[in-house]
């Protein structure tokens, strides 16, 4: 679960290591069958997931997540100096500047470029 209704104060290195993970393993799922996953054979083949908090936080959550996919996408089939990753680079910046002033959280992920 994704709480983006708690309390900045609150917000611990723990809780911003758990923020990162959650990011990765949805990611993953984005990606689908591309992604090598190791799971339990009991459980079932899909993510379930709550993210809560202002409807306008969990927007710009979905806004930088896609982004941060689709820069990953371009970077993958382009390379990092093509215009078309360099202008999925901006999206991103902007997405994740966006995520950052709704809610005040560190995006858990950094650009190299």
């Amino acid at each position: 679960m994704i709480d983006f209704t708690r309390n900045s104060k609150l917000l611990t290195e723990s809780w911003m290591k758990a923020f990162g993970a959650w990011n990765k393993t949805i990611l993953k799922y984005i990606y689908g069958k591309d992604v090598d996953m190791v799971a339990n054979l009991n459980e079932e083949n899909s993510l379930n997931f709550v993210i809560r908090g202002e409807v306008e936080d969990v927007r710009a959550y979905a806004n930088a997540i896609m982004a941060e996919k689709e820069y990953l996408e371009a970077y993958t089939q382009f390379g990092k100096d093509h215009p078309m990753t360099t202008k999925q680079r901006i999206v991103l910046n902007q997405a994740v500047q966006n995520f950052e002033q709704k809610t005040g959280i560190t995006w858990p992920f950094v650009d190299e470029a």
